[in-house]
């Protein structure tokens, strides 16, 4: 079993967390149209916070003081940084698909999104790139589980196919960051075959 890294933990738990998201907006705001704007101040309020840090070096000195141990090096470097882009998909999401669906999505990303990570990384198997089978298996597992017992007005084999297609996209080796593939990819999924059946 390997070790996982301090800055891929405090991430992942992060992530988890992030799940609150799609919870506050099936339980708390249920409002389409008010969710997306919160999500839409987010992302650009967070995005402003990655210009102003990648053009003043105060700002840069006390964002990587803060948030720091948990970038990955292209970040400290000036790239975007994973929550920036899970804002974007958030948003993105939210604005495409009706709750259920999207809520889902969000949901795969916060969850499949983290086991698969974290899996990966302690029993690796099936490696392809950097991501491997028996993480997203796990990923797979976890994310469809949870999802159809928090989302009961999805058929399940609408949530299933969700779940499948949010890990196949987590398994690819993209250049695009999942954290904005991983839920519009699974959300058009759903869709297309809540059309289908």
């Amino acid at each position: 079993m390997k070790r996982i890294p301090t800055n891929e933990i405090s991430r992942k738990a992060f992530h988890l967390f992030s799940s609150i998201v799609p919870l506050s907006y099936l339980y708390i705001i249920q409002e389409k149209d008010i969710m997306v704007i919160i999500l839409a101040i987010a992302s650009l309020f967070a995005f402003s916070i990655e210009l102003f840090r990648n053009n003043n070096k105060k700002i840069d000195y006390l964002f990587n003081h803060w948030f720091g141990s948990m970038l990955r090096k292209k970040e400290s470097k000036g790239a975007l940084t994973g929550a920036t882009w899970l804002l974007f998909g958030w948003t993105i999401t939210t604005y495409c698909y009706e709750m259920n669906m999207a809520a889902s999505a969000l949901m795969f990303l916060a969850i499949g999104d983290s086991f698969a990570a974290i899996v990966g990384k302690l029993y690796p198997a099936g490696r392809i790139g950097d991501k491997t089978l028996s993480g997203s298996l796990a990923g797979f597992i976890v994310s469809f589980t949870i999802v159809i017992l928090v989302i009961n007005t999805l058929p399940p084999i609408v949530i299933f196919f969700g779940a499948f297609a949010a890990m196949f996209i987590e398994l690819l080796p993209l250049k695009v960051d999942d954290n904005l593939t991983i839920p519009i990819f699974s959300g058009m999924t759903m869709v297309l075959v809540e059309k289908v059946i």
